[in-house]
């Protein structure tokens, strides 16, 4: 049930949606930035972060074939495993504004060896942008509380992942890795209640509105993690007083985008709505027709009969008045 974000690479920035890691994360990238992009792939976000930003990237990506075609991209790649401890050897001598991991720790075997190799690499106003995939998402506990946990080929449980993070691992991540952390933010992924219902059923809880409450939580609709870390503050300027600061924001905070997605699933709902009807319009005009059909076949059967009736005693009739005027004929 875990859901996945399957989607076609957008033409530009405008066409992403708000609620999409490469939107949260472009969209906090200034202009001009020199940015190392960790884990680049075939260079998706690379060509984002240069229409919107006038970004220069610099791409690091393990696979081969996806780094050459990032080169369309990046201004310069380097094919390199991040668990290397050497990967980043190379860029040595590099500073730059900003950082990005974008669904990267996940697939490392040593996240916090990594972490703690880019501070040679960050100037005290840069920031490190990260998404990470919440194994604490709605779906995935509904399928624990019934005693299933599955790989998938794609989404939170992705076979290729080696980590799995909560938001309270990822900021002991972010502490232990030496960081001062910025911001929080998160994509996410609802659930209905009705599905929820029916998995609770399962384990025989009652679906009361508290427990529903419980599974439409920040953290629990949260579909990604959004992290914004920087080089640790002077003890006088530390922000972990404030921790409210690094909490999630309920859902009713980022209405203006989650409004959107709603929108469109109301005009998506209304449509299929509208589809229904058609069908079940043709329908009614099917069973019509085939009514009819069977009407006009009872018809043309009643028709033939008549006829055929007809036919048999024009011929009985003449063979018996060939038959007569034989004898009569003989006779003479």
């Amino acid at each position: 049930m875990t859901p996945t974000v399957v989607a076609n690479p957008p033409k530009s920035f405008k066409d992403l949606d708000p609620n999409h890691s490469h939107y949260q994360i472009v969209q906090r990238i200034p202009r001009y930035a020199q940015v190392l992009e960790l884990g680049c792939g075939d260079g998706t976000m690379s060509r984002l972060m240069k229409e919107q930003c006038q970004a220069k990237v610099f791409g690091v990506e393990k696979d081969a074939e996806l780094a050459d075609q990032a080169k369309r991209y990046c201004d310069y790649v380097f094919t390199e495993d991040l668990d290397d401890p050497h990967s980043l050897d190379a860029l040595q001598f590099e500073k730059f504004d900003v950082i990005t991991l974008v669904d990267v720790l996940e697939h490392l075997k040593h996240p916090q060896s990594l972490l703690e190799r880019l501070k040679p690499f960050l100037m005290d106003e840069s920031v490190i942008l990260l998404s990470v995939p919440n194994v604490a998402h709605v779906s995935v506990r509904l399928e624990l509380l019934t005693g299933d946990f599955r790989y998938e080929d794609a989404g939170i449980l992705d076979s290729t992942h080696l980590k799995f993070f909560t938001l309270k691992t990822l900021k002991s991540l972010v502490e232990r890795s030496g960081f001062s952390l910025n911001e929080v933010d998160y994509t996410w992924h609802d659930i209905p209640d009705t599905v929820i219902s029916r998995y609770l059923r399962q384990v025989g809880v009652d679906a009361t509105p508290r427990i529903l409450d419980y599974f439409h939580k920040p953290d629990a609709v949260a579909y990604q993690f959004i992290l914004s870390l920087g080089l640790p503050l002077p003890q006088s300027k530390s922000k972990h007083s404030d921790e409210n600061r690094y909490n999630l924001k309920p859902m009713a905070a980022s209405w203006d985008t989650w409004g959107k997605v709603f929108s469109n699933l109301q005009q998506k709902q209304q449509i299929i709505n509208g589809l229904q009807l058609q069908m079940q319009e043709q329908q009614r005009q099917l069973e019509r027709a085939q009514h009819d059909l069977k009407s006009h076949q009872e018809e043309l059967g009643r028709v033939y009969a008549t006829r055929s009736w007809r036919l048999l005693r024009s011929l009985a009739g003449l063979w018996r008045g060939e038959f007569v005027q034989d004898r009569l004929t003989t006779h003479c």
